[in-house]
């Protein structure tokens, strides 16, 4: 606590020096609706389209949500690689039907692949690296079986080798097709939690600077999407400093990464997750230079904490920084179907009840702000 007390008065001070907080003029220029208002949810399986399509029609306009950001991984049915398309892939139809939901209800589809980190969940090696083994960072060693953390490796997941001649082409081809079939102007790239980068058995990254390799695969995704008018969302984790900000390995970078962040180009839109506190780094992001969006999972004091910060930098800031904190991204990390049953007040896992909750209370408030 005392940490992001001291990282409060650092930003809060720092936004005064360099914003001119005494000016309230400013606050008056500023919308009082969040310009973004979003939900992350998994990609349904085929038997729950009709259930998933139904909660996008009727709970989120309701709700006021105008972004849905779909977490499809590899759960397409790829025209251009077709063998990276992961068990229950969706086909073109079924997201067309995703996509036509979206658009009755007024909100954007956004879509969401992992690139460099998450390439396996804890036991299974997705589908790029089974495919592809050449593009593993670390293929000296496998997900323990069973799963215990912590392990011999430190292991999460797996990362791709972002210096591999051959990867992407694949990656651009991927990203292009859901870009295409979702008719999006922005997408996803996740890049969080990336634990495993120059990996010193790597014949191509061994020794290289680890932020310097982060914000080279940043700015390579960032550049393809800018050549098709596309906005790049990301998670921000990797930028945070894990101990000076004391916020750990998990949140935030604790190998070095956080360096990139003034490396990259500013135009990317940082995803800002903290799910247990909620320490001010969307004002460090929008001070960066960054547009950025607040984060929460299942906790709904955290959430409303999240958006008391980013309004209240909105509301005392200059224009230039206020209008860079866009807004609320809720998350969900469960099954899509439990996610909409336990919205509906169905019997589901406690996280699943609790995420729902969150999302509720968090979208309530923001109505509630609005019509103030």
């Amino acid at each position: 606590m005392k940490t992001h007390l001291k990282i409060l008065s650092f930003v809060l001070i720092s936004v005064i020096l360099s914003t001119g907080l005494h000016n309230s003029c400013y606050a008056q220029e500023i919308e009082k609706d969040l310009e973004i208002r979003a939900l992350l949810l998994g990609a349904p399986d085929s038997e729950d389209l009709q259930l998933f399509n139904k909660f996008i029609r009727e709970a989120l306009p309701e709700e006021g949500v105008n972004m849905l950001v779909v977490r499809f991984r590899y759960k397409y049915q790829f025209e251009s690689y077709p063998e990276l398309a992961d068990e229950g892939a969706l086909s073109k139809k079924e997201v067309k039907q995703i996509l036509q939901a979206c658009k009755d209800a007024g909100v954007k589809l956004i879509p969401k692949m992992n690139f460099l980190g998450h390439q396996s969940s804890r036991t299974k090696v997705l589908p790029l690296l089974t495919e592809y083994p050449e593009f593993d960072e670390t293929p000296h060693f496998e997900p323990p079986d069973p799963y215990v953390w912590p392990n011999e490796h430190d292991f999460y997941c797996k990362s791709y080798c972002p210096s591999h001649p051959d990867l992407h082409k694949v990656l651009f081809s991927l990203m292009d097709e859901l870009i295409e079939v979702c008719e999006a102007d922005a997408f996803h790239v996740g890049m969080d939690e990336v634990f495993y980068l120059a990996d010193s058995k790597c014949p191509r990254c061994s020794g290289r600077d680890k932020a310097e390799l982060y914000a080279e695969e940043v700015t390579r995704l960032f550049n393809h999407l800018k050549g098709k008018n596309i906005t790049m969302w990301m998670w921000g984790d990797r930028f945070l400093d894990g101990k000076t900000m004391g916020l750990g390995m998990w949140q935030a970078s604790m190998n070095t990464t956080f360096k990139a962040i003034d490396l990259v180009p500013k135009d990317i839109m940082i995803c800002d997750w903290h799910y247990n506190e909620a320490p001010p780094t969307p004002a460090y992001f929008a001070l960066k230079g960054f547009n950025v969006l607040a984060c929460p999972y299942t906790d709904a004091d955290v959430a409303l904490s999240q958006l008391e910060h980013i309004n209240q930098v909105r509301n005392s800031s200059n224009k230039q920084i206020a209008t860079r904190l866009k807004g609320v991204f809720q998350t969900s990390w469960g099954n899509a179907k439990d996610f909409i049953q336990a919205y509906y007040g169905e019997d589901v896992k406690e996280k699943d009840k609790n995420c729902a909750e969150c999302f509720k209370k968090l979208f309530s408030e923001i109505r509630n702000n609005s019509e103030k």
